[in-house]
């Protein structure tokens, strides 16, 4: 997250469910508190995706 600025930011997170079960189509939303000096470990489904809102607090 190195490209944010100064301060404290509300990442909202938008994820895949677990590959290989029902929830796998249903969406994962989920937020954390993030700075520039987060490293946000995902884990991505086959032609999965993310995505990464970050707000600041």
């Amino acid at each position: 997250m190195s490209f944010l600025g100064a301060g404290t930011y509300t990442a909202t997170i938008c994820a895949d469910g677990t590959p290989g079960t029902s929830t796998y189509q249903t969406p994962v939303v989920s937020t954390r508190t993030v700075t520039s000096a987060t490293t946000l470990n995902v884990a991505m489904a086959t032609a999965g995706g993310q995505a990464i809102i970050p707000r600041p607090s």
